[in-house]
């Protein structure tokens, strides 16, 4: 027997202890949000959560994976057999009270910080109708080149949660911070 593992059963129980439902850290690819994409929609069918209620969290889900996918500043070397570079982060899907909870966690550029920011508070707390407006508005936006969108991912988690997004900034080094963001759900 080695004494020296890491203690996976600890680990596995705070997660049950936490409700969370599911989590990884890892490369991202759009393979990757495919198959958990799947696993994700049968956990919720098994946990028998409303289908309004499973879209939205599934929703969310692609959104914040897709941030991954486009921003986080930790890449996996390219491979030969894949398109692109990989990137990373984590992701974690729980359950408090009677909310659902997505999290979602890269390391970013410490000068894009602000932008990041502004984007999220302007969205924050805004009513549905105006949600709704500001995303047809941008959608008939054109992009600033090297843009990789016009906050439309930002707006659709708004009105998907409901509530106000969370976030926060955990600045690393001069060069970089780690970005964390939380979208709720309410569960009925």
């Amino acid at each position: 027997m080695v004494n020296n593992l890491f203690d996976l059963h600890d680990l596995y129980q705070n997660i049950k202890n936490k409700k969370i439902i599911f989590c990884y850290c890892g490369p991202i690819s759009q393979e990757t949000i495919e198959g958990i994409g799947h696993t994700l929609r049968l956990d919720l069918k098994i946990e028998k959560t409303r289908m309004g209620i499973s879209q939205a969290i599934f929703s969310i889900f692609i959104e914040q994976m897709q941030n991954i996918l486009n921003y986080s500043v930790d890449t996996v070397v390219k491979d030969a057999q894949v398109e692109k570079e990989l990137r990373v982060g984590v992701l974690v899907i729980g359950q408090e009270d009677d909310e659902f909870y997505v999290y979602c966690g890269n390391k970013i550029f410490n000068e894009d910080v602000q932008n990041i920011q502004d984007r999220i508070d302007e969205v924050s707390g805004l009513e549905k109708d105006r949600l709704k407006a500001l995303y047809k508005e941008r959608r008939k936006m054109e992009f600033k080149e090297g843009s990789k969108g016009a906050g439309l991912g930002l707006i659709e988690m708004a009105r998907k949660s409901g509530k106000p997004i969370q976030y926060s900034f955990k600045h690393l080094n001069k060069e970089f911070s780690f970005f964390t963001i939380k979208v709720t759900v309410p569960g009925r």
